[in-house]
């Protein structure tokens, strides 16, 4: 059950990333895409919160037993939200989901192996660094060679000579989602319940998005945007960025943060591939490349070594 819980919380990711995409260009901010995107993520856990309350399955959270840095989940959610809005468009749908598997299996390995969020500790064997190894050519596979191939056919890109910058930023928010999903899973088993953490992380990111909002003007924007059809995007994309919350909160107690990472990376990758060869959420259309799908097929075999390491 959880390691699907894994795989579709990547799935939910990807999702996210392009829903809100395609609603920052309609407010023209990513930080207030970001505060009307996890507004309506704060709603829908709320109301499975209540829901969960009235029928009797929820206990009252311990606030005793938790410790300041649990609390972070939210400052890691603004980084990853942001973040991965930003190099959408920048970077396209495959780049954004694959190069932050960097991150988050690099922080997710360090985090099982010495026990780091006060999770369970999992040494790193030599079955998982094979497996490492091949999803990383899967990865250089999917991103890097066809991104060489695209730099010569096309001379024209404004990133020319600084796309590694972005690429390293990525990489980055891979990280912040691992620690993400750590911190708000210790929160979770702490407090009682996956919903209760959930909710602190989801409100800490409204809070702090509201802030730089109101700071750079651009609560005019969301005000605009309301009682218009664009404002569809915003639901699906809170809808995603709430289940994506809740299955990691829920399962990297259970199967640590490393095997939770490896997992998404399959429901990223194959999602993202699939938004782009497709155009969905009206993202820029590029067809997959046959090194790519070879890739992906090196990426799913590194995944399942890692797994049964």
């Amino acid at each position: 059950m959880f390691i699907l819980a894994g795989i579709i919380a990547g799935i939910m990711l990807s999702m996210q990333t392009a829903a809100n995409s395609r609603l920052r260009s309609h407010v023209g901010s990513p930080f207030a895409s970001a505060l009307i995107s996890c507004t309506v993520s704060l709603l829908f856990v709320i109301v499975l919160l209540c829901i969960r309350a009235a029928g009797g399955g929820l206990t009252s959270p311990v606030f005793t037993e938790t410790a300041w840095w649990m609390y972070l989940g939210g400052v890691f959610g603004v980084a990853v939200l942001v973040g991965c809005i930003v190099l959408f468009p920048i970077l396209g749908a495959v780049q954004t989901t694959v190069l932050p598997i960097f991150g988050q299996i690099l922080l997710g390995i360090l985090a099982d192996s010495f026990g780091w969020f006060g999770g369970m500790i999992k040494p790193f064997s030599l079955r998982s660094f094979f497996g490492s190894i091949i999803l990383t050519a899967g990865i250089v596979c999917v991103v890097i060679l066809p991104d060489r191939k695209e730099e010569k056919k096309d001379d024209s890109q404004i990133l020319q000579g600084k796309k590694w910058v972005w690429q390293a930023f990525g990489v980055l928010i891979g990280m912040a989602s691992a620690a993400q999903a750590a911190v708000n899973g210790k929160l979770g088993m702490c407090l009682g319940s996956p919903l209760y953490a959930s909710v602190s992380s989801i409100a800490t990111v409204v809070v702090l998005t509201s802030i730089v909002n109101i700071k750079q003007g651009t609560q005019k924007n969301i005000r605009s945007l309301l009682g218009k059809r664009a404002a569809l995007w915003a639901v699906p994309g809170g809808a995603f960025g709430a289940a994506f919350i809740l299955l990691n909160t829920s399962a990297v107690p259970v199967i640590g943060t490393g095997t939770l990472m490896v997992l998404s990376v399959a429901g990223q990758l194959f999602c993202s591939v699939l938004i782009q060869h497709f155009g969905w959420f009206y993202s820029q259309q590029k067809r997959i490349m046959p090194i790519q799908s070879a890739g992906l097929l090196l990426v799913l075999a590194g995944v399942v070594i890692v797994r049964m390491g």
